[in-house]
């Protein structure tokens, strides 16, 4: 059937019509994060590797109709001195953090930290920069006693805040105990990738 075709493109996996990808933040660190610092088999290729701070988020792979998108990125260690900006390499602009850092637990624990950047684009009439409605939330690994998992990778959520609506991007909402059962911090043993559930076998009332 073509809805059980899986394509990759840009690296990550398009998923067929009507699935969506929206891990919780528990979800994204151990299972996505973790083991690709530890450079172990992933759930699924679903997150591509992409430099988030080379050019504008307009030129991003993916779909840009999907309002949230993840990837894979060495963070950015150097900045500049003006107000920690993160300056974009094509020169359109630069990422500002905004807001404080959180923590992210799981189980009690502290497995991950977040922080929000907002992006401001380079006026090119002016010189100053104007701020877009693009955002992007960047997850870094914490708490982890073995060098290893200290790497410079960290996922990003980016996505366009849709005016006064505010942040777009998912939360767990307290679901990691539930969720989680509590597992083991150890990257998983998978041997193969796996995508999506196959979609439900119609029912007999849909034949009708």
């Amino acid at each position: 059937m073509e809805l059980e075709k899986r394509i990759v493109v840009n690296g990550g996996m398009r998923l067929p019509i009507g699935y969506r990808f929206h891990p919780t933040e528990q979800e994204l660190i151990l299972h996505y994060l973790l083991p690709k610092a530890f450079t172990s088999p992933l759930p699924s290729s679903i997150i591509p590797v992409f430099d988030v701070f080379f050019s504008h988020p307009l030129t991003f792979p993916g779909d840009q109709k999907e309002k949230q998108r993840y990837f894979f990125c060495k963070k950015i260690r150097q900045v500049s001195s003006n107000e920690h900006r993160i300056k974009i390499t094509s020169g359109d602009g630069y990422w500002k953090p905004i807001g404080k850092q959180r923590l992210i637990i799981a189980c009690g624990k502290t497995v991950g930290i977040r922080r929000t950047l907002a992006f401001y684009e380079t006026n090119k009439s002016s010189s100053h920069c104007n701020k877009t409605r693009w955002s992007m939330t960047e997850y870094c690994l914490a708490g982890f006693s073995s060098t290893k998992v200290f790497g410079e990778w960290a996922v990003y959520n980016v996505y366009e805040r849709k005016g006064s609506k505010g942040r777009n991007q998912r939360k767990s909402k307290g679901r990691d105990d539930e969720e989680l059962s509590c597992i083991q911090f150890t990257v998983g043993s998978s041997d193969h990738e796996t995508g999506p559930p196959p979609p439900s076998p119609p029912t007999s009332a849909d034949d009708e």
